[in-house]
């Protein structure tokens, strides 16, 4: 299997107070090991004791195999216990003032699983010895911040990330969400994806291996994946037989979430179009009308959700660029008003308002807040 680009993203919700480093103790919590059998951990910023809580998973692609696993490992720290006191941080995103979630604690919880933090499978000799603890770690975390820093007192929560940490949110985001809700009614839960693996299955060159129709069931074996559980419970109450494929894939998978939700995400994902679109070389005659395909694919894929489930909220840049929320400058038409709004804006409005909100570039329209 080809290993998929590490890009290690982090959270970028930045703030001026210091962050604790906090264990997850493994008498607690035996479950919620890194790849390599580390105790997983994650970070507290500006802690305010009450009101809003932000969680973001973050991203960095994952391994599918022993071989990737172990160059993953050996390359990236992605695979064992964050050591820093204080977390890495995109800092160039403007002023704070700006910041969406300025006025929430932030929560940055560490990858280390590889498995879009949906593995449940212990480590063994068919996995090279890597645990893929990743749905563990996160519950892990969850249930700790519940039983140290109030996240049942909190009025908002939200769930993010951005790229494989976006993915791992929208695979556990209903799961969260009913289990916030049975300990805290009135707390208001929302997930907001960053560029989730949303990409149009069906345009990829040929021999394309992540686009192969049983990668997914593969993935799922050798991670021990657990996906959306709704998503889970149709595949099986209608005899679905690639199940993989079905709840694997964010452009199939998404419409089975029920929390609120917003996605961000580009019609010309600049990591996507190559790890599932194979894309051809760009020198190449076939790579403009590769391009085309993609972008219209995405872009018609976005409006039929907006169509079909006007409950959820879109922001879909014609950009060539992965994770938005590392571009607050980059705007997009709101379809409702019909004015620009950049991306911070955007989720602000998503988070404060009482509907969804719509922003989706036309792809044959430049966007010149591209970057």
């Amino acid at each position: 299997m080809k290993i998929l680009l590490i890009i290690t993203l982090v959270s970028i919700f930045v703030s001026e107070a210091s962050a604790s480093l906090e264990t997850l103790p493994h008498e607690l919590y035996p479950l919620a090991v890194c790849n390599d059998g580390t105790q997983a951990n994650y970070h507290v910023q500006n802690y305010h004791q009450q009101g809003k809580i932000v969680i973001n998973l973050q991203g960095g692609a994952y391994c599918d195999s022993i071989e990737s696993c172990t160059e993953r490992c050996a390359t990236s720290n992605l695979c064992t216990a964050d050591k820093a006191p204080q977390p890495d941080t995109h800092q160039d995103i403007g002023s704070l003032s700006e910041d969406p979630f300025k006025d929430y604690t932030q929560v940055r919880v560490h990858y280390c699983s590889s498995d879009t933090w949906s593995g449940t499978r212990e480590a063994s000799d068919e996995t090279g010895g890597f645990h893929f603890y990743g749905k563990h770690i996160f519950e892990a975390v969850v249930q700790d911040l519940a039983l140290n820093f109030k996240l049942f007192e909190a009025t908002h929560v939200v769930l993010t990330g951005g790229s494989a940490g976006a993915q791992g949110a929208a695979l556990r985001c209903d799961d969260f969400f009913d289990w916030i809700k049975s300990n805290s009614p009135s707390t208001d839960v929302k997930c907001l994806l960053d560029s989730p693996e949303f990409y149009p299955p069906e345009v990829h060159t040929e021999d394309c291996e992540n686009r192969d129709p049983g990668y997914q069931n593969y993935l799922k074996e050798f991670l021990g994946r657990v996906e959306d559980r709704s998503c889970l419970e149709y595949a099986e109450e209608n005899g679905v037989e690639n199940v993989g494929e079905l709840c694997g894939v964010g452009a199939r998978f998404v419409q089975f979430i029920t929390t609120p939700l917003a996605i961000l995400t580009s019609h010309e994902d600049a990591v996507f179009t190559g790890a599932f679109g194979c894309q051809p070389s760009p020198n190449s005659p076939e790579h403009e009308q590769f391009r085309a395909d993609w972008m219209t694919a995405h872009s018609e894929l976005v409006m039929d959700y907006i169509s079909d489930y006007p409950e959820m909220s879109w922001f879909a840049p014609n950009c060539k660029t992965h994770v938005i929320m590392f571009h607050p400058e980059m705007s997009v038409e709101e379809d409702q008003t019909g004015e620009m709004t950049d991306v911070f804006t955007f989720v602000s409005q998503w988070l404060n308002g009482d509907g969804s909100v719509y922003a989706n570039d036309d792809i044959n329209v430049e966007n010149p807040t591209c970057n």
